[in-house]
């Protein structure tokens, strides 16, 4: 009988102490008022993509911009995200890695044209956004060029006795 109640109450503390890192990481990692929003609008088949920075703080923004061509399919990708990451001294978050690197100034937005490789039609935009208090925040959104899901495909093409 003791035996089980010790197992149980450790479980509970283990249960207790998963919750409470999950709390901590996502007050980390969580929105705070005055974080940057990034967009990246769908673009028509250009060699370049378009973001859109909207900085409501009080303190300007450095970001940094990376396109990628994405080759998971679309029901097999996260879709957006956005990382807090702890070490933020690695090489893959300096400015020189990126394409494009720019300053948003305080409450205001900005728009950068991230150059892409190569044409495709599935591409991954990295922006790495430093924010107030040595923040660095990581957002990674999905484009697809062309606009609509529907773009990229061929029109069919027009036979004989059709309406329309």
């Amino acid at each position: 009988m003791i035996l089980a109640l010790l197992i149980v109450a450790g479980g509970i503390a283990v249960v207790l102490a998963l919750g409470w890192s999950l709390v901590v990481a996502g007050l980390w990692a969580g929105d705070q008022a005055g974080d940057a929003t990034v967009t990246a609008p769908a673009d028509a088949g250009q060699l370049a993509i378009v973001a859109l920075v909207r900085n409501p703080g009080d303190v300007p923004l450095v970001t940094g911009f990376t396109a990628r061509r994405r080759l998971l399919p679309r029901w097999l990708d996260a879709g957006m995200t956005v990382r807090v990451p702890r070490r933020t001294a690695r090489r893959r978050f300096r400015a020189g890695v990126h394409g494009t690197v720019g300053v948003v100034p305080a409450t205001s937005q900005a728009e950068f044209r991230v150059p892409v490789a190569a044409p495709a039609r599935r591409y991954r935009l990295t922006a790495v956004v430093g924010q107030a208090g040595g923040r660095l925040r990581v957002v990674r959104i999905p484009v697809v060029s062309g606009g609509s899901t529907g773009a990229g495909r061929p029109v069919r093409a027009a036979r004989a006795g059709d309406r329309g």
